[in-house]
Order: C-alpha cells, then sequence, then structure tokens
C-alpha cells in the first residue's frame, strides 16, 4: 500500500522548545548534538507514520499533534491502544533492540509534526551520553507503566458501557482540560476510534454515547467530549461490590 510522501518542515529546535519530555529538558549540549540528530517530518491526518511488523528504522519524537498507536489481532480486527501526545517517544524499544519490528501501527490522529532520528544515530547518541542513557530509561519505564494501564484496562468490565466509562475517566484525567462546564477531552476521536479502543462496534459506542448524553454524563462537541458529570461516570465504571452472603 502506497501513501502521500511526507512533508519535511523547516526543523524544531529543542533548544527553545517548551515541551517536557524525557528528551526535551537536557542541558544545552546534549539538546544542540540531539538536534544534530534528527530531521522534522509533517504527517497529515490519517498519514501511516509506520507499520506494525515493519522493521524499526527509525525513532519518532511527537512535536505538535496527536498520533494513535494501533494494533490488529490475529482475527484481523483493529484495537486502539492509546493516543500519543506531544513530548513522547515512538520506537525506543524496537531501536533498543535492534530494529526489531515495530509491535504496533502509528497513525496521525491529526496534522501533526514528528523528529525523525535514524536507528542508529540515536543509539550512537545514547551510547555518548549517559545523561541521554537516563533519558531513555525513563521513556521506556514510562511507556512500560502505560502498557501496564492497558493491560488492566483490557481486563475491566463485562460491558462495553463499563469499558467505555473506563476510558472517558482515564482520558479525562490524562489529557482533560477542566473549562467549567466540564472536562473537556481535546482528542481528535471518532466513533470508530473508541469502538477500537474497547473491543466494540462502532454502532455500539455510538448508542452508549447517546445514552450518556440523554443522561447528562456528557457532551458531544466538535474535536471533544466533555465530561460533564464525572462522578456519576465513575458509579458505571466502579459498580459497587455487593456485600451479600454466598
Amino acid at each position: 500500500m502506497s501513501f502521500p510522501p511526507v512533508s519535511r518542515v523547516r526543523p524544531h529546535s529543542c533548544s527553545t522548545c517548551a515541551l517536557q519530555g524525557s528528551f526535551c529538558h537536557f542541558p544545552e549540549e546534549l539538546r544542540a548534538a540531539f538536534d544534530g540528530l534528527k530531521t522534522t517530518s509533517a504527517f497529515a491526518k490519517g498519514e501511516t507514520i509506520f507499520h506494525e511488523g515493519a522493521s524499526c528504522q527509525s525513532v519518532y519524537a511527537l512535536c505538535e499533534g496527536s498520533v494513535k498507536l494501533v494494533t490488529t489481532s490475529s482475527e484481523g480486527r483493529s484495537l486502539l491502544l492509546r493516543f500519543v501526545q506531544p513530548g513522547e517517544m515512538l520506537g525506543l524499544a524496537e531501536a533498543v533492540l535492534g530494529t526489531a519490528p515495530y509491535e504496533c501501527s502509528a497513525i496521525a490522529a491529526e496534522s501533526s509534526i514528528l523528529a525523525v532520528i535514524p536507528h542508529d544515530r540515536f543509539l550512537r547518541f545514547i551510547g555518548s551520553y549517559p545523561q541521554a542513557c537516563l533519558g531513555l530509561t525513563v521513556a521506556l519505564s514510562q511507556q512500560y507503566r502505560i502498557s501496564q494501564r492497558e493491560t488492566k484496562f483490557l481486563g475491566m468490565g463485562d460491558t462495553s458501557t463499563v469499558r467505555l466509562a473506563h476510558l472517558l475517566l482515564e482520558w479525562s484525567a490524562e489529557h482533560g482540560i477542566d473549562a467549567g462546564d466540564g472536562v473537556h477531552i481535546p482528542l481528535h476521536v471518532t466513533h470508530g476510534d473508541l469502538a477500537q479502543a474497547i473491543g466494540a462496534t462502532r454502532e455500539t459506542v455510538t448508542r452508549i454515547l447517546g445514552n450518556l448524553a440523554r443522561a447528562g454524563m456528557i457532551e458531544r462537541r466538535e474535536n471533544a467530549i466533555v465530561v460533564v458529570r464525572p462522578h456519576e461516570l465513575v458509579t458505571i465504571a466502579l459498580p459497587p461490590v455487593s456485600t451479600a452472603a454466598p
């Protein structure tokens, strides 16, 4: 499958970047060295950055926009793992293992800008600067914690309604902006994305969102879901434990 060519853009300087990712707050010398490794590329919404199963050739740092990570089951079903936010790195574990295949596909959820570092140059950089090696350790530890939460999430809830409530609460905590009228989740998500994230159909997600909106718990707006009454979502995501005798 062919994709449109990636457009090159003016490089983002790590020296002036305000992001707080694991590789975004080095001392000046390391920021300058990191700047020298990378090119900067723009990806249109829906464009694939790398494919699941492809040999890792590059490490990526998200500078602007949002990227979704998607994997495919043996039955051919797509599962949305999570959204990557600016400051995060992609392809770290695969690069460290030596061009291991990417464990998932990365797709631009909106127009995005990424720094692209060939894996061999990245590994030389890590080997040359102990503080960069520490940054790698921190980044991989953060990604491990995220994967643990993903595994825990997949085991939560017997129904799609429970899983969707869990997901909205988690995204509220991670990405939400309290705007007074509720917590805005400013992600470019579709009903299809939500369906992939909870292992349901698009029609099921549409029905559940409609029920939650009619109950006044959420509002669906352009480019955002607003959680209006999070405490009521909690009662769905974490139903009370029965204390009745067996």
